[in-house]
């Protein structure tokens, strides 16, 4: 490939992934905007308060009980935006002068902030300026939300209860019998393509969650929590700074460590660049998981035996399982790692220094980045292949959540003083941690095309149903339906189309999270060999973590572009006048 041929397919490729993202944010408003102006028809019914009062008591409950089982505090703070939220929508809501108003603000706060944003794109000065109309219009649109949500499912609720026969109507327009065959067969290809939508992205979603979480488990078991360091570099005190730590609230255990590079020279003369560790045995297992990863050998065998002859005097090492592999190591092999310093003077500078260990251990972490590059020995062992005195590079140290891991050292550095800084193990492998979040991001967002085409099809179905219909719906009107009333017919044919889909799909999606194994051993016995081999991917079986509060986003954005879609449809069949629909009657 040319040269120049390289960057200009990388801009293009930038450029196309912008326009996807962008188009489906603007898609996403869209359909959005319209599922507002459409659910809006049916918050008139939640007006008596014998109907408002159960839906904000029933979704304050609700929080409260969320906010409990995530563990949230202070605990009444979810429940209390809750309630705060619902009870101005419901004031607004009531006060029907304000709609107009409202409406409007809104509208020109979005078309604000859309407008800063992409004038921030080519005025970078602005990008503080779009940033913060951003976040206040989402903040405003969040707590809309918040308050409303409770409300239109109420309405829609009343809506049934006071007004049947548009439910019945729009049930019987979705389930058409004899000469409207065609039109039943449309509805099912609609529901279809938002079920498929939605259990493909569940899927998918699960699976790329259980690969992110496996790999946070193999990095999370390999390294501690976190890192105590100094701004000195090398610390003698490690043993009260140890104490210390282990006095705040939320640790569980603490190690030090003393760490460099070395190189490793196996008796062909091959050599590799590892990472020569010193450890404590006693606490080391307090605060990492290389006891339990270890296959062969013992931490106690590391110590050497000062009155015994042959390798069992040198300091043992403990290897992992891939450089083990690789160099046809055993136990009790005498091996040399190379240090770079410290070395006899020469013309050229410092000569490297060589010394002799003995293979005490392996490790099998099953992360490979760990298993072909680390060697562990024993603090004293380190120390004197460094030429240092008795200090530690750092303390090493497991909390109670590793996920609130970065809270709690802030805690340790406040109390050790200004010469300590702490490294969250998130921050050992930003990239890798970063392209698995771009990545689902890019899934989701690629995936929820589907979901879009899906609310074309409704769109395009409900035109056709209304082209079919017309007749029905002018004698509807000549009897005394108003607009509106015919509008929330196929607003509810839209609202029943999005729950049977994203129900099918949610429950599609489970179900094949769920048998995975089975499927993938199907696939394997059907086309004759590995799809997921381990010496690739380190894993014998797809791995999946099923995330509850995704699979709300997904059913809300599918119920959103399936109310959505129904707006357009709901004008046109509004605003049919009954004298010309029965003209030629």
């Amino acid at each position: 490939m040319p040269e120049w041929l390289q960057p200009v397919l990388g801009f293009v490729s930038a450029s196309l992934v912008a326009l996807v993202a962008l188009a489906f944010g603007a898609m996403f408003l869209f359909f959005s905007a319209s599922a507002a102006l459409v659910l809006g028809q049916f918050l008139r019914f939640v007006r008596p308060l014998r109907a408002a009062l159960p839906a904000l008591a029933g979704a304050t409950a609700l929080m409260g009980v969320l906010a409990y089982a995530a563990g949230a505090e202070p605990l009444w703070l979810l429940p209390a935006v809750q309630l705060g939220a619902g009870l101005i929508a419901y004031a607004l809501v009531c006060w029907q002068r304000a709609h107009r108003w409202l409406r409007r603000g809104f509208g020109l706060l979005l078309l604000g902030s859309g407008g800063l944003f992409v004038a921030s794109v080519v005025a970078p000065a602005l990008e503080s300026i779009a940033t913060r109309a951003v976040l206040l219009s989402a903040q405003c649109l969040t707590v809309l939300a918040f308050g409303l949500w409770p409300l239109v499912i109420m309405g829609l609720i009343e809506h049934r209860r006071e007004r049947p026969v548009e439910w019945f109507i729009s049930l019987r327009y979705l389930v058409a019998k004899r000469r409207q065959t065609f039109i039943s067969v449309i509805t099912v290809i609609c529901v279809l393509g938002v079920a498929l939508g939605v259990a493909v992205i569940t899927v998918v979603l699960s699976v790329m969650n259980g690969f992110s979480q496996v790999w946070e488990g193999k990095i999370i078991g390999a390294r501690a929590h976190f890192v105590l360091h100094s701004r000195l570099g090398y610390y003698g005190n490690y043993a009260q700074v140890r104490e210390g730590v282990l006095e705040v609230p939320g640790v569980e255990g603490a190690t030090p460590f003393l760490q460099t590079d070395a190189i490793l020279r196996a008796e062909s003369g091959e050599i590799q660049a590892v990472i020569l560790k010193g450890i404590d045995p006693v606490s080391v297992g307090d605060a990492t998981q290389l006891a339990r990863d270890i296959v062969a050998g013992s931490l106690d065998d590391l110590a050497p035996d000062p009155e015994a002859k042959g390798p069992e005097r040198l300091p043992g090492a403990i290897f992992g399982a891939e450089l083990v592999d690789r160099f046809f190591l055993r136990l009790g092999d005498p091996v040399i790692l190379i240090s770079p310093f410290g070395g006899p003077p020469t013309p050229l500078g410092p000569a490297p220094r060589m010394e002799r260990f003995r293979l005490a251990g392996v490790f099998r972490s099953n992360f490979f980045q760990f298993d072909e590059s680390f060697v562990y020995t024993g603090l004293p062992a380190a120390q004197h292949f460094m030429k240092l005195d008795d200090v530690v590079t750092g303390i090493e140290v497991r909390t109670v959540d590793a996920y609130r891991s970065q809270a709690i050292a802030n805690e340790v550095v406040a109390r050790q003083g200004g010469i300590f800084f702490a490294r969250d193990w998130k921050t050992f492998y930003p990239g890798f941690f970063s392209a698995l979040k771009t990545e689902r991001v890019m899934m989701f967002v690629l995936l929820s095309f589907i979901m879009v085409v899906a609310g074309f099809i409704i769109i395009a179905t409900l035109i056709m149903m209304i082209m079919e219909k017309s007749r029905d719906i002018a004698i509807l009107k000549a009897m005394g339906c108003d607009d509106d009333g015919i509008l929330r017919v196929f607003a509810t044919e839209g609202f029943l189309i999005g729950v049977a889909g994203v129900g099918l799909g949610l429950g599609t999606g489970l179900v094949i999270t769920w048998n995975l194994d089975r499927i993938q051993a199907t696939v394997e016995r059907v086309v004759g060999f590995d799809v997921l081999p381990a010496n690739v991917y380190q894993l014998q079986d797809l791995p999946y973590h099923i995330v509850p509060f995704e699979l709300a986003i997904i059913a809300l954005i599918a119920m959103v572009l399936s109310i959505g879609a129904t707006l357009l449809p709901c004008w046109q069949a509004a605003r049919l006048d009954p004298a010309e629909a029965l003209r030629y009657e």
